[in-house]
């Protein structure tokens, strides 16, 4: 009687090249006949390690690994389970087929054979971008939330209604499904060239794409499709560092002392941005600001610091007032301006920057449409309402305020997301640098 190794019995993919967890089969070869035994197991291919024909674990979360680690288990417990069947035959003399080997082999692993069920009808799935517009309108009310258990932002859930129109169209231009099945990586490439071609901008393109990997977790998690194609390394999102401005002390200074007493919407707006520069906040936070954040102890004139909980991170910040915040809000008697949409806002920030004469000539280089493009502009035309958190993060930076500190009032919860918001030029970064120890 041959004894059984391991070696003997293989574990092998159905698919090697998926892009989606296939199938993992026992293979087992015999007198010029080869035995394919699915184990019921599925791996994604790029976490099968093929020499040892087992899954990887060598993933950094615990739950990930576990997860990999059982299916390890299954694997030992198929090979042990055949060994033992095999030798069972071989010592009973009993003649090998395909049929005999699968018909113990399913009994040893308990694999009962279940009557054949009554046809059931099935009820229609959801259609995705049906999915997506329940979605936005279950968290607009409030009756679902973020990860942090906080309200989905206005401006998030307008991004997923514009991820939910451009599938639309992609659908009618390409003729190509978008239903739960058909995301792939196949179609993940197809959805981004399509995109680009229409020349957005790469950033703009890698937000959409994060978006549909969110929202397809979401699905995922409701029940509605078991692909987890979202799950995939290369399903990602992707970004670029853009030439972004900011606007330095002296130039904000030219916007503060603009006389627009006879253009109240404009006057309005520069203060608006204005409180943003000097605070930090981002455009959703200080477009919607209370006299309740400024008060102190039932004080509004003479309180010198502003407290508020961002919409986006939900992070409570205390930020100091200089005096041209405090004169701002001393204008309005204490209440700060009313808001203005984002879109209005950065169509009177450039007329401001403009009546300012920020008229430098700054060059521009980005993604669209799939290739690099250089542009000059002057500086008036690239001022939006990110500009105001920006100039805040590098004017306090140039004015040597500790970078923990900066953070404090920013929201930023690590040093590497606040430096993407400095822009110091090389000049202004040596000039920095004469007055460390170093250089003396």
């Amino acid at each position: 009687m041959k004894t059984v190794s391991d070696q003997d019995v293989k574990f092998l993919l159905k698919d090697p090249r998926a892009d989606r967890p296939t199938l993992i089969s026992l293979v087992y070869r015999y007198n010029n006949t080869r035995l394919v035994y699915s184990t019921g197991l599925t791996i994604e291919p790029y976490q099968w390690d093929i020499a040892n024909q087992r899954a990887h674990v060598n993933q950094k979360g615990r739950t990930i690994r576990e997860t990999y680690q059982t299916i390890n288990a299954g694997i030992d417990r198929h090979r042990a389970a055949f060994k033992t069947v095999l030798t069972r035959l071989q010592l009973a003399n009993v003649p090998l087929d395909n049929d005999t080997l699968k018909q113990h082999l399913n009994a040893e692993m308990g694999r009962v054979k279940k009557p054949k069920p009554e046809p059931v009808v099935e009820v229609d799935r959801e259609p995705f971008t049906a999915f997506i517009e329940r979605f936005v309108s279950l968290a607009e009310d409030g009756k679902r939330l973020n990860a942090k258990n906080a309200r989905y932002s206005r401006y998030t859930l307008a991004s997923y209604r514009v991820l939910k129109g451009l599938l639309i169209e992609y659908k009618t231009d390409t003729r190509s499904p978008i239903d739960y099945d058909a995301f792939s990586l196949t179609f993940y490439n197809s959805f981004k060239i399509w995109l680009t071609n229409r020349g957005l901008s790469l950033n703009y393109v890698g937000c959409l794409l994060k978006n549909l990997k969110i929202l397809l977790k979401q699905a995922h998690a409701d029940g509605l499709h078991t692909n987890t194609v979202f799950q995939h390394r290369d399903f990602k999102k992707f970004s670029e560092d853009v030439d972004s401005v900011y606007l330095s002390d002296d130039e904000l200074t030219a916007i503060f002392t603009l006389s627009l007493t006879q253009t109240p919407g404009l006057d309005r707006a520069r203060d608006l941005f204005l409180i943003g520069c000097f605070t930090g906040l981002r455009f959703s936070d200080f477009s919607e600001l209370r006299p309740e954040n400024i008060t102190h102890n039932g004080r509004t004139l003479t309180c010198r610091t502003l407290t508020c909980r961002t919409q986006k991170t939900a992070e409570r910040v205390v930020i100091p007032l200089n005096s041209k915040v405090r004169a701002i809000l001393e204008k309005y008697d204490g209440v700060p301006p009313q808001p203005i949409s984002n879109q209005r806002l950065n169509e009177h920030l450039k007329e401001l920057g403009k009546k300012a004469g920020l008229t430098e000539r700054v060059e521009v280089t980005r993604t669209e449409g799939g290739s690099r493009k250089t542009r000059y502009v002057q500086k008036w035309e690239l001022i939006g309402t990110h500009t105001a958190r920006r100039s805040f993060a590098t004017n306090a930076y140039l004015a040597k305020v500790d970078p923990v500190q900066i953070m404090k009032i920013t929201g930023h919860r690590s040093e590497k997301m606040l430096l993407r918001y400095i822009k110091v030029s090389s000049e202004q970064n040596a000039m920095l640098l004469l007055d460390h120890a170093h250089f003396q």
